[in-house]
């Protein structure tokens, strides 16, 4: 993965844009465009579950316990992507993190209960 997009998903971190469906969706576009224009897979392995959450926030407003469980698996799983990515780490090790992040975000989405 790229140093410019660990720096632009740092900010987006920052900025905690995830629950800014816009924010949100420019991400996935750029992780698209990124694997797309650089032949990475690995941007687009990331989409995934950032789209997952994307489709979650479409069906209605998410509950302060369901956000805080989110960004509790979220954010500290795209940080250990960005580290990978920084340390220069095995694609392999990358995918292994991504793989991790889109499992417990599933997970948490299917655990999700109404009301």
């Amino acid at each position: 993965m790229r140093p410019e997009l660990v720096d632009e998903l740092e900010e987006f971190v920052r900025r905690g844009g995830l629950w800014d469906s816009d924010e949100l969706q420019a991400l996935v576009d750029r992780l698209e465009q990124e694997a797309q224009d650089h032949g990475d897979p690995i941007p687009h392995l990331l989409a995934h579950p950032l789209r997952a959450l994307l489709v979650r926030l479409t069906m209605g407003e998410v509950s302060t316990r369901m956000a805080n469980d989110v960004e509790g698996i979220l954010y500290p799983r795209i940080w250990k992507v960005m580290e990978a990515a920084r340390d220069g780490l095995p694609d392999g090790e990358l995918r292994t993190r991504i793989e991790v992040l889109n499992r417990r975000l599933s997970r948490r989405l299917v655990e999700e209960r109404p009301g």
